[in-house]
């Protein structure tokens, strides 16, 4: 039962730590899609830029899913 405590702690600060840096992350890629899509654009890269306006709005919908995953983070113990 010991080792599973510790398990599970391991395994949730391992969460706590992951799941913020990879929310980070994924803003980063958001900032920098937006510099790329806006080059496209003035590069006359029309469809370029539409790609990447997907790929943008793909990257916005992961940021959601983070932050949901952060919030329904659990700190009580396992049974």
């Amino acid at each position: 039962m010991k080792e599973m405590h510790k398990h599970y702690h391991g395994d949730l600060k391992r969460l706590e730590a992951g799941l913020p840096y990879l929310l980070k992350h994924n803003q980063e890629h958001i900032k920098d899609l937006k510099k790329w899509i806006q080059r496209a654009r003035e590069a006359h890269q029309e469809e370029v830029a539409d790609v990447l306006e997907k790929v943008l709005e793909l990257s916005l919908q992961i940021t959601v899913y983070f932050e949901t995953a952060l919030s329904k983070l659990k700190y009580s113990e396992p049974h």
